[in-house]
């Protein structure tokens, strides 16, 4: 193949011709186009595989405890790593989002989201009671036995807004990236029982009448077989408050956006700090088939009875799923259509790595 020809226009020798400039980037078209914009698609569904070859091949060893402890030590480390980064992500993105709009914008926006959580929170939890009513999920013995211990704990509807209410409005921020609120009901304290301990305590060295003594041993006696008065006491639980840290950076973002050129600087560190997290979020990623696999291996090797633990939980997976597939690809997708008037699945169908991750991960 010879070097490519020349062209003379009006006695001048043009330089000759390519077909490609050499620097040019070139388009990846077809399978290896498919391949790169799902790559982080497959990555994480190799490591669900690999994860699960490695647990059932490495079961029948029986290995120790420890050996099981090393083997789930990286998906572990994967797994902090990933909630290291939810809180920062969390606070950069809703301030640098918030304050790029106005306030009556961020009030609309925040008002059809309060709606649109409402409403799909309340068909999610009707389509749950009836899917949970018409299987029985877990034990059936446990369903048709007719001595069933009823459960003793005040439940109140009362109780749940209200720490709702707590939650969305935290007293102290730090606390609300580690803890919630949440109100619990403990047995009210005796007064005469507490009365009489501390006599018994200060009366050291003192004897008591017999008929005094038995007095007060049949007193204890009443008041123990009596049920104890509960009271309502606000405690808090490990966990991060996230509804109170996102009410809180919606608030500070839609007020920082108002005064202008000065809080700029700010809405500009934020968005640096959004943008620097999500490339260590992308970086964190790619060690997904080590992570994934670690974690799904550790966990088929720590069940003692696999098989059994299966059964248990067969009818409570397929319910899950059922409840998922319903709730997911029929109402998620009729809300769509009818607000967006587009094909739901087009979009739903760019969202299937995250669902993936979340899935394998088992984190929202």
């Amino acid at each position: 193949m010879g070097p490519p020809s020349s062209t003379t226009v009006n006695g001048t020798e043009l330089p000759p011709k390519t077909t490609e400039r050499s620097g040019a980037p070139r388009e990846l078209t077809g399978y290896r186009k498919w391949l790169r914009e799902n790559l982080m698609l497959l990555v994480t569904l190799s490591g669900v595989l690999l994860g699960v070859i490695f647990g059932f091949t490495l079961r029948p060893l029986n290995l120790h405890e420890d050996s099981i402890m090393l083997i789930s030590y990286p998906g572990e480390l994967f797994m902090r790593v990933l909630k290291l980064m939810i809180l920062p992500l969390i606070i950069s993105s809703l301030i640098a989002g918030s304050a790029s709009l106005n306030a009556r914008m961020n009030g609309k926006i925040a008002l059809r989201t309060l709606v649109y959580f409402v409403a799909t929170s309340f068909m999610n939890a009707l389509l749950g009671i009836a899917l949970v009513l018409l299987i029985h999920p877990g034990d059936p013995n446990l369903h048709n036995t007719a001595d069933r211990s009823t459960d003793k704990r005040a439940v109140n509807l009362l109780d749940s807004l209200l720490d709702l209410g707590r939650n969305v409005f935290p007293d102290n921020l730090f606390q609300a990236s580690f803890q919630q609120a949440h109100t619990v009901y403990l047995p009210k304290p005796n007064i005469l029982h507490t009365f009489n301990e501390t006599l018994n305590d200060t009366a050291i060295g003192s004897e008591m009448e017999p008929t005094e003594e038995l007095q007060t041993q049949q007193q204890q006696q009443g008041n123990d077989d009596e049920e104890p008065a509960l009271i309502r006491v606000v405690q808090y639980r490990s966990g991060t408050n996230t509804l109170g840290i996102v009410f809180f950076c919606l608030v500070f973002g839609t007020i920082l956006g108002t005064i202008g050129e000065k809080g700029q600087i700010v809405v500009d560190f934020f968005t640096a700090v959004f943008e620097v997290i999500m490339k260590m979020v992308t970086c964190v990623m790619w060690l997904t088939p080590i992570g994934i696999s670690s974690v799904i291996a550790g966990k088929i090797l720590g069940v003692n009875d696999l098989h059994l633990v299966m059964e248990q939980l067969m009818w409570f997976i397929l319910t899950n799923l059922i409840g998922v597939c319903l709730y997911q690809f029929i109402i998620m997708q009729g809300i769509y259509f009818v607000f967006v008037r587009r094909n739901p699945f087009k979009f739903y169908a760019g969202l299937i790595q995250p669902m993936l991750t979340a899935f394998a991960t088992a984190s929202t």
